[in-house]
């Protein structure tokens, strides 16, 4: 068709088969219906490949009045395939063009993907995509796992992705990095403040599980004992108030969709001292209504703004960074914490182990 948009159509392939994008939005992109994480990050980078398509470029962008650092395109998707074009028809003029393309947890080609865009038409092109090859293996056994991690396991309530968290675990859809997340997370709480003191009874059931933070129901003594730990002679925690960090707020998102409508609720945050500290961000009503449903996002900072100017900068890192907190890493630095250490229920394998 004369009037059709030039687009390019790129397919993943993992493994030689077709790797199907479930979603699109302004969050990034799913795959293989993960409903309990936020959508993983996508970049695209795309330009010209020579001065002749430059030109054209400079065209279009003089066209719609945009600065010469800007250029706008539009994704869509198509069958699960990625789709490239421009924001109206003939905004993507054809011509000769490279890309880089990056997707969370993904590990796509370094090297820029040169391709011709064909005029009126669709241009397609196949870009490998392997897996992490880091495994976790993951040891539920009643006989040696830690009986309070394997209760709120079990849970009915404690659901990921459409299944009970323990099937979850085990199951080798889910992406290791939101393994590793909830497991580490699962270890701090059981050994934070203390073993006899543990967090983790104040904790119901998991909702969700991101790749470096989760979502879990809790008691209402929880707010009450954190307000505790930040108030004693020891001081296990700092009381930061209300979060400033705006992914902090995503947690409200969770709420109004379980609570019908946010329904009076607000965020407090604590968090833990010394390094790899726990952070705790509670989701209680403005009432104090002890009744009402108590909801809790806990995450593990690699470095505590509180603990001097180099810790502030970590964290600020951190937070900025799209490839968020790397939990799979992150679990030999916990290992090494006897405290955390011996609650650690999984190891971390790769294909070159055998």
């Amino acid at each position: 068709m004369a009037d059709m948009n030039e687009r390019l159509i790129i397919n993943l392939k993992l493994d030689g088969a077709p790797l199907a994008l479930d979603s699109l939005d302004a969050d990034g992109v799913r795959i293989n219906s993960e409903t309990d994480a936020w959508p993983r990050g996508l970049t695209l980078e795309f330009s010209h490949n020579n001065p002749i398509t430059e030109a054209h470029m400079h065209n279009v962008r003089s066209m719609y009045g945009w600065d010469s650092g800007t250029y706008k395109l539009k994704l869509t998707l198509d069958s699960g395939a990625l789709v490239v074009t421009g924001v109206e028809k003939k905004a993507l003029p054809p011509g000769s063009y490279w890309f880089k393309l990056r997707i969370a947890d993904l590990i796509l080609p370094t090297k820029r993907t040169v391709v011709q865009l064909k005029e009126g038409g669709a241009t397609s092109v196949d870009v490998a995509v392997r897996a992490d090859a880091r495994q976790v293996e993951v040891s539920l056994d009643p006989a040696k796992a830690d009986q309070d991690i394997l209760r709120l396991l079990g849970a009915s309530k404690s659901m990921l992705d459409g299944q009970g968290a323990a099937n979850w675990l085990l199951s080798p859809a889910p992406r290791s990095s939101r393994k590793a997340c909830l497991l580490n997370l699962l270890a701090k709480l059981r050994a934070a403040p203390n073993e006899g003191e543990a967090l983790l009874t104040q904790v119901e059931h998991v909702f969700f599980a991101d790749v470096d933070r989760c979502y879990f129901a809790v008691k209402p003594d929880l707010l009450t004992r954190l307000e505790t730990l930040a108030a004693g002679s020891n001081k296990h925690f700092d009381d930061d108030g209300a979060p400033a960090a705006p992914v902090h707020k995503r947690l409200m998102e969770r709420v109004k969709i379980l609570e019908g409508g946010n329904n009076g609720y607000r965020l407090r945050s604590f968090r833990q001292k010394g390094k790899l500290s726990l952070q705790a961000v509670v989701a209680a009503p403005f009432s104090g209504d002890t009744s009402r449903q108590r909801y809790a996002e806990f995450d593990i900072d690699l470095g505590n703004p509180g603990d001097g100017l180099k810790g502030f900068f970590v964290h600020l890192g951190e937070l900025l960074s799209p490839g968020k907190t790397n939990h799979i890493k992150l679990r030999e630095k916990l290992a090494k914490d006897q405290r955390v250490g011996k609650y650690l229920c999984y190891q971390v394998i790769s294909d070159d182990d055998g």
